[in-house]
């Protein structure tokens, strides 16, 4: 498998083993009350400040970091009472009959994730993930959901890869956030994305068509596809939609792939 997919130089941020203070996260969120769609009961959640949000690199499969927080730890709710995790943006969009099938089931993962919370952790970050992967399963969510969320699962591993290395601590094959566990939601992704486009019209999940053909472009060239890499990144480059920085950036990943058939 190819490596890492480039972009800007990672910035190694100072760490609590330098000496040097690290960023108060906290800063950039606030308590959220939430009502579980699916048992009803409140709870409070940590919840990102987008205001205060500075962009910083953009992965070539359109993850986009920001200074001093990765929102990627935040973009998932969970439930404390019945388990119900999904995005943040889809939480409260869901039907009678998926909440009836989530009400089948025992949907609570993990009795140690914390009611309230500081600061989220990628451990726990990384649970709350895997508890809407399931939940996207238990209530039959469309394909280009389940993508959706495997997408930010993935780069929730690379973002946490690239924390334990700014620390100074090396990465295991063994390791949950290894290159190896990104690469298996990215073939899963790949697969329930090429699903969605047969049945769902775009935008799949909120992705707009140009948007998710350089996604695709992007995941094909990590799993070593070049030939279908290259047929999305053209497809992207010849929407009409795709302007400014955007189109500047499909056109450096379509450089990349040729290069890579060199």
């Amino acid at each position: 498998m190819r490596g890492e997919l480039p972009g800007k130089q990672i910035e190694i941020k100072p760490t609590a083993r330098s000496g040097v203070q690290l960023f108060d996260e906290t800063e950039l969120l606030y308590d959220k009350r939430h009502t579980c769609p699916v048992c009803r009961r409140d709870f409070m959640v940590k919840t990102l400040r987008n205001g205060k949000l500075r962009p910083d690199k953009l992965d070539m499969d359109m993850r986009q970091q920001y200074l001093n927080i990765d929102p990627v730890k935040y973009r998932i709710i969970e439930c404390p009472v019945c388990g119900y995790a999904d995005m943040d943006i889809t939480f409260e969009k869901i039907n009678q009959r998926e909440i009836d099938a989530l009400k089948s089931k025992c949907i609570k993962l993990y009795n140690s994730v914390p009611v309230t919370e500081g600061v989220r952790e990628y451990d726990i970050a990384y649970r709350y993930y895997k508890s809407a992967i399931r939940c996207d399963l238990i209530r039959g969510a469309k394909s280009g959901k389940r993508a959706y969320t495997a997408l930010y699962t993935a780069w929730l591993l690379r973002g946490w890869r690239e924390s334990t290395v700014a620390a100074g601590d090396e990465i295991h094959q063994s390791d949950p956030m290894s290159e190896a566990e990104e690469l298996k939601l990215l073939k899963y992704v790949y697969g329930n994305f090429q699903e969605a486009v047969l049945h769902e019209e775009f935008p799949i999940n909120g992705l707009p068509e140009e948007v998710f053909d350089i996604i695709m472009a992007a995941i094909a060239y990590k799993l070593d596809n070049g030939a279908e890499a290259g047929q999305y990144i053209l497809r992207a480059i010849r929407n009409t939609n795709l302007k400014g920085a955007l189109r500047r950036h499909a056109e450096d990943l379509r450089d990349m792939i040729k290069g890579s058939e060199k």
